[in-house]
């Protein structure tokens, strides 16, 4: 029996049945590959968002800071020495440049930190701010501006726990 021999004895139904076998084989190849590849580009998506956000976050760490130093003169167990020459609206723009900030990044800090906390820390700075800059006196202001930094410095350790647990986690 020679090849020639073989290949006459399909008939064309058979052709088309193995045409389908073949591509659908093909087919199911291809879509697997397709949904790895997917897979792929969807941690790559991922990968970046997550840096952004850690930069983003890296930023706003930055802005914490300096508002940190503007209200130190305000910590616990600072002296009025400390506020000679200072300017409590230097100092309030310092926090507004922080919670404008903070309310750019609202939708990665809701993410990272969870929506109620955010909210928490954003009115309460917002509400600080607005007593601190209509204190009727500098032991009003004094007192407002503790709570500012108390609140800024408890956010602070939030934001530098994620983002050593992004370097080091």
């Amino acid at each position: 029996m020679t090849v020639a021999s073989i290949w006459s004895h399909v008939s064309a139904w058979e052709w088309g049945d193995i045409g389908t076998w073949v591509s659908t084989g093909i087919a199911a190849i291809s879509a697997g590959v397709s949904w790895q590849k997917a897979n792929e580009a969807k941690q790559m998506r991922d990968a970046i968002a997550k840096r952004k956000d850690h930069g983003d976050l890296s930023g706003l760490n930055g802005i914490l800071t300096g508002a940190l130093r503007a209200m130190e003169k305000y910590a616990p167990g600072a002296g009025i020495n400390a506020r000679r020459g200072s300017s409590p609206d230097s100092d309030a723009a310092a926090i507004r440049s922080l919670t404008d900030e903070m309310a750019r990044l609202r939708h990665m800090l809701d993410k990272t930190f969870g929506k109620a906390a955010v909210s928490r820390v954003l009115n309460r700075l917002k509400k600080l701010l607005t007593d601190f800059g209509n204190a009727a006196n500098d032991n009003e202001r004094v007192e407002k501006g503790r709570e500012i930094y108390n609140e800024i410095v408890e956010f602070s350790g939030n934001i530098k726990n994620e983002l050593d647990g992004n370097v080091y986690g």
